[in-house]
């Protein structure tokens, strides 16, 4: 997988739709064909299915999109991408934790046991739009706003990331891109976050609830990301 750094100003050019403010991003992009993409596919279809066999016992899981392949390989592009930008920073600290229950999302460990959620979604107009766009931006979405408790931490970081090309067409092309746009920190979905009835659409189990969400525009960008980790004890590289 290759990375490459990106800086968005939301007022270049000025825009009076737009925050105002510069979000260093990271873009990722994985070449169809090769070992690792081929690694991910198989790795999607082996989720898609583990969910597809949950949801023959379970009406709730049975009611939900039957396009879990194509989401499952959303999810699992979002999350390399997230552990390897993260193991280069830092030298191989974060691995993946077991995929257990349907239910959940696809967590990263750090060594220390910090847990990191990753949540990828599809932006029609671009990631520019998603973060910079002040009245439709985009939400980071965190947990279950009713498991939400100042003292007990669930995640330490819950990061985001966008693709440009809609999932019915990842496939087709000879790259896959996306963006790592960055995250909250539990203590930020605490205080700033807020309570939002919604169904996470790209999700492999998109189920409809309440969850606590930063906007996208308030969210730490990916080297802020950086900092937040390096300050839980990790030494960059």
């Amino acid at each position: 997988m290759r990375f490459s750094q990106l800086a968005i100003n939301c007022q270049q050019p000025l825009d009076g739709y737009n925050v105002s403010r510069v979000f260093n991003l990271i873009e990722c992009s994985i070449e169809k064909g090769s070992d690792e993409y081929n690694k991910c596919i198989a790795k999607a279809h082996e989720l898609a299915e583990l969910v597809n066999t949950a949801a023959a016992n379970n009406a709730e899981l049975s009611r939900l999109p039957k396009r879990r392949a194509n989401d499952a390989i959303m999810g699992v592009l979002a999350e390399e991408g997230w552990l390897q930008f993260i193991n280069s920073r830092f030298s191989k600290i974060a691995s993946y934790t077991p995929f257990d229950d349907p239910h959940a999302q696809i967590d990263i460990q750090l060594n220390k046991g910090q847990m990191i959620e990753i949540r990828s979604s599809f932006v029609k107009n671009g990631v520019k739009f998603a973060i910079c766009n002040g009245r439709y931006n985009f939400k980071n979405i965190g947990p279950y706003s009713n498991t939400v408790k100042p003292g007990e931490v669930q995640k330490n970081l819950y990061l985001a990331v966008l693709f440009n090309t809609p999932k019915d067409e990842l496939l087709q092309g000879d790259r896959i891109n996306f963006t790592l746009i960055g995250g909250s920190t539990w203590q930020m979905m605490v205080n700033i976050g807020y309570d939002d009835p919604l169904e996470p659409k790209d999700a492999l189990v998109p189920i409809k609830s309440r969850y606590r969400v930063i906007q996208m525009k308030d969210v730490l960008d990916v080297e802020q990301v950086i900092n937040n980790i390096a300050s839980l004890g990790y030494n960059r590289q």
